[in-house]
């Protein structure tokens, strides 16, 4: 699958598109196929979008998908143990995921302005835009919930621990006290001395 291009690789793109252009003027074809490169390129750019946005909406998905999956461990105090993001590498990758996606959306208003630099204008091409602007928005908010989900969830997990581990202390000090009443309270017992 294409990549949309950087700003960089754009400006090279408008360059060698415009070459294309007017060198197929010069040649004297009639203006509508000189724009012929212009506007294969901006079908194919709609065909990658269209696959960026089939991909985009899977990504979301499991965003959903696993934010449900985290609120239901978090229900269960068995399970709870079991998923604790304890060194952050789960929302590290989501935010890697989530700063990958606002790259994309940057390369897609470069391409707008590419094809706004070359004076054309296709409606199709801007309802992708507009689309793939909207799920890469609904993917990151999807990301953002998982990760909430995520902090609530260990949050609760750890609030749990702590009141394990302080009413295990409390059971320790009350079984020592126990022990130092009960052996306080016997009475001394003497041991019969016996001559030899």
């Amino acid at each position: 699958m294409s990549a949309l291009p950087n700003g960089h690789s754009a400006r090279r793109l408008i360059e060698a598109v415009r070459k294309l252009e007017d060198s197929l003027n010069s040649a004297g074809l009639p203006r509508f196929v000189a724009r012929l490169p212009v506007c294969w390129l901006s079908w194919h750019y709609c065909r990658v979008l269209d696959n960026k946005i089939a991909r985009i909406r899977r990504i979301a998905g499991k965003f959903e998908k696993w934010r449900a999956s985290i609120l239901s461990i978090s229900k269960e105090a068995a399970a709870q143990m079991e998923m604790m993001d304890v060194d952050r590498s789960m929302r590290t990758d989501i935010e890697f995921t989530k700063n990958a996606m606002w790259e994309l959306r940057g390369y897609c208003i470069d391409v707008g302005r590419m094809f706004d630099q070359l004076g054309y204008q296709s409606a199709r091409l801007k309802r992708r835009q507009e689309a793939f602007l909207k799920i890469l928005e609904q993917s990151c908010e999807s990301a953002s919930g998982m990760q909430r989900a995520l902090d609530a969830h260990d949050d609760a997990v750890l609030a749990f621990l702590r009141a394990e581990q302080l009413r295990e202390r409390a059971e320790a000090i009350v079984a020592a006290t126990a022990t130092a009443t009960a052996t306080a309270a016997a009475p001394a017992t003497a041991t019969p001395v016996t001559s030899a």
